[in-house]
């Protein structure tokens, strides 16, 4: 980390830096004796999320070969693990997949189908239409903070707001692709955007979400909207 930090592809943040918070967030659960992944050290600003996910078992990151566990707390979110998070933050219901894929750049086989088939029969992601019938799911895509808005707000059910018809975000109008999502996610508390050093706000919508946040993203989003 050290190393990456001093030649700019890494930067030491706070959790409200990271995730765009201009508000404190839910308070985060205890931080844990020690880290279940040898990537994510004991003070990492995002332990007791991360820690959380994984104690969920919603994302227990990877094996390598050695035995160890690491979580890549860095890298972008994809669409094909994004299903897979959500349907796990859901309490992973029962589902039977198609047996034929509806996506044309997927399979039955590709990782993470049931997840992904799951997340478009509940209208959170269906996808492109890409003509002539044809739907692509782009499973290898990383996720950017508008969509994360806009899957989050149809995983709770598409609740009843009203979005302002002026924007809180000096990067985001109300033509703004996802803009009513973006203001319900800010009212949650989940990332209300960063403060800037002229003191407006901005929300960032094409940032990708990397794996970091999305596991402060779904604490939060657990905190208000709890699994059964």
């Amino acid at each position: 980390m050290a190393a990456r930090t001093a030649n700019g592809t890494t930067s030491v943040r706070t959790v409200a830096q990271a995730l765009g918070q201009s508000t404190t967030p839910p308070p985060p659960p205890p931080p844990p004796a020690s880290s279940p992944f040898t990537d994510v050290p004991s003070n990492y600003t995002y332990i007791t999320e991360i820690t959380w996910l994984a104690t969920q078992g919603i994302s227990t990151g990877w094996v390598e070969a050695n035995g160890t566990r690491t979580y890549h707390p860095l890298d972008p979110v994809n669409r094909d693990a994004m299903a897979a998070f959500m349907y796990r933050l859901a309490g992973s219901p029962a589902f039977s997949p198609p047996a034929v894929s509806p996506f044309a750049d997927m399979t039955t086989q590709t990782p993470f189908y049931k997840e992904i088939t799951w997340l478009s029969t509940q209208g959170i992601s269906t996808g492109w239409d890409e003509g002539n019938g044809i739907r692509t799911y782009r499973p290898l895509q990383p996720v950017n903070r508008d969509a994360m808005a806009a899957f989050m707000y149809r995983l709770a059910g598409s609740p009843a707001y009203a979005a302002p018809a002026a924007s809180p975000f000096t990067d985001v109008t109300p033509q703004t692709p996802f803009y009513k999502e973006i203001n319900w996610l800010s009212t949650t508390g989940i990332s209300t955007g960063w403060t800037e050093s002229n003191s407006t706000r901005t929300y960032r919508p094409v940032t990708a979400v990397a794996r970091d946040a999305m596991a402060a993203f779904m604490y939060r989003y657990n905190t208000s909207f709890p699994r059964s």
